[in-house]
């Protein structure tokens, strides 16, 4: 009986332990959705922010199609010490009317009880004339 309960013990605090850990280990969300739509020539200017874990600037990497859009994807602070890959900044000036993708992916920073993680987001921007 003695060893039914010792072996129940641990059971219930390995399943215990297993639900805590995983309540802390999270995917990383991109936010937001989707990026407002721009106007051909006129000032474009959007925020993305990465949520559930510090992004490694090493392993961030973004396209944006076509090449010569006239927009840039960079983090905030750019050039400073505190740059932060969490926090994005899509800015230009459209010079192509139709689609302009953005798609970026990265890895988040992971700690003793959590992996890193990855994350990837495509956004459609549709420039009208």
């Amino acid at each position: 009986m003695k060893k039914l309960q010792h072996h129940l013990m641990l059971i219930i605090g390995f399943f215990l332990a297993t639900v805590l850990t995983g309540c802390f280990c999270y995917k990383p969300e991109v936010r937001p959705k989707t990026l407002p739509n721009a106007s051909l020539g006129n000032p474009y200017y959007a925020k993305i922010e990465v949520f559930g874990g510090v992004a490694i600037d090493r392993h961030f990497f973004y396209h944006i199609k076509p090449e010569k859009s006239g927009l840039e994807l960079s983090p905030t602070d750019f050039g400073t010490e505190y740059v932060s890959y969490n926090d994005l900044e899509v800015k230009g000036t459209p010079k192509v009317a139709g689609t302009i993708t953005i798609e970026l992916s990265g890895v988040t920073y992971g700690d003793l009880l959590c992996p890193g993680t990855d994350y990837k987001k495509v956004y459609t921007i549709k420039v009208e004339e």
